[in-house]
């Protein structure tokens, strides 16, 4: 994880081409910083609507009162390379058959090389009883919104001043960005309450649509035995369906087996209806909508129903259409989606492109290297690494992959901002 992935900058391709960038965010940004400094004559245009860039790995810092809301933000305008066009716009119609896609206020724009990197759709439609715009309301939150963490961040410290009941933490069936965050706000929440000395006037419950906590298993068995030893209490194969925020009820389906597909319509599975006085869930997310409406999802497989960008899993190339790549949140890819993993993914990606501009074959292969650092309790993180199939790849080997440490905070904490900002979207690392 904090190896430095080495890139030998003084080649200078004189490759030419249009390459065109959809998305802003830790990918988008990576792949232009590395591509403005590969080739000699960069035509670089990246496609982003927002003018503030996110830290998202901050948001369950925020949430957990240890970052400041604004010190995660930056304007997107000093993060672009000089040498790369940003045209702010959304994409909302895709026409690879044609090197072309259509922009909400620029109308067409065509290509030869497109770099797909749009990051992940929340689905907060699918929850009933809630969508975006009302989180907070009835003591329901999310933290992948950057406005959801701050309110979930308030609600956890006025529970642990003067709170009392149950506190209910959910996951969602659908492959998600950091799959970590529900533990780890869970556990950040738990000891929130044991610092205020307001544990024991309440239950913790953390509701799975999973088989476990987490794979690999030596991670997921640690997180068990951390949550029996902390007793909050796990329901496995369950999976949210709605939320009445009126009367602070959760329902969920008791599913037969673990699946990364919708509840098939006319399924009946039972249910059960919980009643919480705090609740942390997470929306179903998909490839964004203008995605999925294109000829690049994956069409068969358990990844289909993300509607996931069909790549290459090794080189990040389109299997269908060889001048486009995609990697990051939106990308097929069986690994789990972490900026870790962008971060290991953008210099092969980045190469395998210039490849393509000059006419040779992509060589450079990504071996499926994701991290999760689990924050079990302030001071100490379980530090997640492993690779395509749950084979673990640790950054130092000789180190028990099972133990929560200390370093490892001080990483999460006070390391990984400044590295983001200031190398990995800078393409030095």
């Amino acid at each position: 994880m904090l190896a430095y992935q080495a890139y030998d900058f003084a080649r200078d391709s004189r490759a030419r081409a249009k390459v065109v960038v959809v998305g802003g965010g830790s990918a988008g940004i990576t792949m232009v910083a590395r591509l403005q400094a590969m080739l000699h004559h960069p035509d670089i245009t990246l496609i982003e609507p927002n003018a503030v860039h996110h830290y998202q790995p901050g948001y369950t810092l925020i949430a957990g009162n240890e970052f400041k809301p604004q010190e995660i933000l930056m304007p997107e305008a000093d993060l672009i390379p000089s040498r790369v066009k940003w045209l702010q716009d959304r994409v909302i119609e895709l026409d690879p058959d044609h090197n072309a896609l259509r922009t909400a206020a620029n109308g067409r724009i065509t290509y030869d090389f497109l770099v797909m990197v749009p990051g992940l759709q929340l689905n907060f439609d699918l929850v009933e009883g809630i969508d975006r715009a009302s989180l907070g309301q009835g003591n329901a939150h999310c933290i992948y919104d950057f406005d959801g963490s701050i309110r979930c961040r308030d609600a956890i410290l006025e529970a642990s001043q003067k709170g009392a009941g149950r506190l209910v933490f959910t996951n969602t069936y659908t492959k998600v960005k950091c799959g970590g965050a529900p533990k780890k706000i869970c556990l950040l929440a738990e000891e929130s309450m044991q610092k205020t000395g307001a544990r024991e006037r309440f239950s913790i419950d953390f509701y799975s649509n999973s088989t476990n906590l987490m794979t690999p298993k030596v991670f997921g068995d640690k997180l068990a035995e951390i949550y029996a030893e902390r007793d909050i209490r796990t329901h496995f194969l369950h999976r949210l369906k709605g939320i009445d925020t009126q009367i602070k009820e959760a329902v969920f389906e008791q599913i037969p087996a673990a699946s990364l597909a919708p509840t098939p319509a006319g399924a009946n599975y039972p249910e059960v209806k919980v009643s919480y006085d705090f609740l942390h869930f997470l929306p179903p997310m998909s490839a964004p909508d203008f995605v999925r409406d294109s000829p690049l999802p994956i069409m068969e497989g358990s990844l289909r129903h993300g509607a996931w960008i069909d790549v290459d899993k090794h080189t990040m190339v389109h299997k269908r259409y060889a001048n486009i790549i995609s990697l990051g949140d939106c990308a097929g890819l069986p690994t789990s989606k972490t900026g870790a993993a962008i971060r290991m993914q953008a210099p092969i990606a980045a190469a395998n492109l210039i490849s393509l501009m000059e006419g040779k074959a992509p060589a450079r292969h990504y071996n499926g290297y994701t991290a999760c650092p689990i924050i079990t309790e302030r001071g100490k993180v379980l530090m997640c690494e492993f690779k395509y199939d749950k084979e673990l790849d640790p950054t130092i080997p000789f180190l028990d992959p099972s133990v929560d440490r200390g370093m490892w905070w001080v990483l999460k904490r006070h390391g990984l901002k400044p590295m983001y900002y200031h190398g990995m979207l800078r393409g030095r690392i």
